[in-house]
This record gives structure tokens, sequence and C-alpha cells, in this order.
């Protein structure tokens, strides 16, 4: 159940503040109360553990206004200070409020498009994943603080973005919906030495698989025509670059329903380490609104 006061807030609002339909936030917190719940018991009952059980201080907020908080972090990416003043929390209490509920949202939000589907839409009769007969590759790159080593600058400095970023790469079917995502790579890594490495050819043998004139030379790969130096490219291939693109642009939508989180759009300011975990439990959060409105 959606805790008040958001449970009075009009659809628009409410997907405004945390990215997700009433609905699809609904099922989210069905999900994921139970779960860090389960965890804070273990926690609780562990062995040695010397506090008596309900000891210590008390929580100020329920689970679901917890799971609302990571949500609203997520989805704006401001400051904890900012949001735990809003739950009236320090931004330390915030913090690990937030990682706490992350573990569990990672946990319950399947990334993968197929589990996804098992998990949001458990009362269809049957259901089996068909191969896409076409995928899109394209990646993106999250800004990140400049790194106090010089070592750690020269590793993540992107001479694309001319700044310091982690590189992630999306691969979507020919409708732009998100079946794979490989994050937290160095922002000067190649996108095709990131194809290559994370072997998606192998995974969609079958499938038509389209990329922009940074994948050129990769084996398989249908990318657009590339202006010869001093020349012009004849009308036929400026012809077929249009349909590459008209085909190529789904990835990018794609690409944008992922940035609705500003936590991989934005400055991203947490440990660089926690980075894929974040950016899988986005990809989760999408794969819910997709599939439940």
């Amino acid at each position: 159940m959606i805790p008040a006061p958001f449970a009075t807030h009009s659809e628009s609002r409410l997907r405004a503040l945390c990215g997700l339909s009433a609905q699809a936030l609904e099922k989210l917190l069905a999900a994921a109360v139970p779960v860090l719940l389960a965890r804070r018991k273990q926690v609780q009952d562990r062995p040695g553990r010397k506090r008596a059980p309900g000891g210590g201080r008390r929580r100020r907020l329920s689970p679901e206004k917890e799971g609302l908080m990571a949500l609203i972090y997520l989805r704006h990416n401001v400051a904890h200070e900012v949001v735990g003043a809003l739950f009236g929390m320090s931004a330390d209490r915030s913090e690990d409020v937030f990682h706490e509920v992350v573990a569990v949202l990672r946990e319950v939000c399947p990334a993968h498009r197929w589990d996804a589907q098992k998990q949001w839409k458990k009362n269809e009769p049957s259901w089996e994943p068909a191969p896409p007969d076409r995928v899109l590759i394209d990646t993106f790159e999250t800004p990140v603080p400049r790194p106090s080593v010089e070592p750690a600058q020269r590793r993540r400095y992107s001479g694309k973005k001319k700044r310091h970023t982690l590189k992630t790469q999306v691969v979507t079917d020919g409708a732009g919906e998100v079946l794979e995502l490989d994050p937290g790579h160095r922002g000067p890594t190649s996108d095709k030495k990131l194809y290559e490495q994370s072997g998606v050819g192998k995974h969609y043998p079958q499938a038509e698989q389209y990329g922009d004139l940074g994948y050129q030379g990769s084996e398989g790969m249908k990318v657009p025509h590339k202006k010869p130096k001093g020349g012009e490219l004849t009308p036929a291939q400026k012809e077929e670059n249009r349909q590459h693109a008209s085909v190529r642009v789904a990835v990018e939508h794609g690409i944008r329903r992922l940035k609705a989180f500003r936590i991989v759009r934005d400055n991203y300011r947490l440990a660089t380490g926690l980075f894929p975990r974040i950016a899988l439990v986005v990809v989760g959060l999408v794969h819910l609104t997709r599939l439940v409105g």
C-alpha cells in the first residue's frame, strides 16, 4: 500500500516524484517490503548478537516510506541532506537506508528483460521468451567526480565527453525495450572493445545487430556508411544511412527511459564500485514501468 501523503498524489505527480505509476509502485512495495523486513530480522537474530531484540534507536519511517525515499533519490539524484530533510532524518541515516533498500530492489527487480516478464506478469498462463530478430546496441556515459589520484584520472577521462565518466552498454530489441545492460566501465573504453568483451553477439546469434560508427569493424554488426576523407557519400549510401538511423533510433528511446532516473544521467556521487548495482536497479525499475504501466 502506498503510504500517505503519497497515496493522495495524482498519477503525474507520483511519476514525477519516484518515476513509477501508482500501480507499479504498489507492486514494487508489495514485493520489496517483505524482503526488507526479512533481511532485518536475519540481522537481528544472527548468532552472537549482543544487543537485545528490539534494542537500539527506533526507526522513524515505515518500510514503505523508506522505499519511497530510495526511489526519490534514484529519480532526482539530489544530496542525501535534501532527501533526508524531506523525510525527517539526517543525511547519514538517509544514505544508510538508501543502500539497504537498493540491495533489496536489486533482488526483487530483475534487470534481464525475460526475468522481469516472469516477475511482474506471474498471472499470465503461459509465456515463453521469443528471441528477437533485431538487436540495437549503443552506450551512454555517466559523469563522475574527478579522481584525486592522477592514474585514476587518466583511466576515467573520456575524450568524447571531456570529463571523467563511467560507460554503460545498452542492448535493446527493435522496439527499444532494454534486453541487457553492461554498466560501470571506464569512460575511455571504446564502444567496439566493450561490445567484443561483453559477448553480446553470441547471446543473440540469429538477430541482426545494429550499431553506430563506433562499432565499425565489429564482426556481424551493421553500421552506417562512413563519409570518405575528401569525398562524399553516394545518394544510395545516404538513403541506406537514413534507413539505418530510423531503425537504430529505438535504442536511443531505451536509453532515454533509463536516463529518466537522474542517478545514471547526472553527476554520480556514490562509490564507483556501486554503480553497476545502481544501474541494474534502474533498468529493473524501467522494466517494471513498461510491464505494469
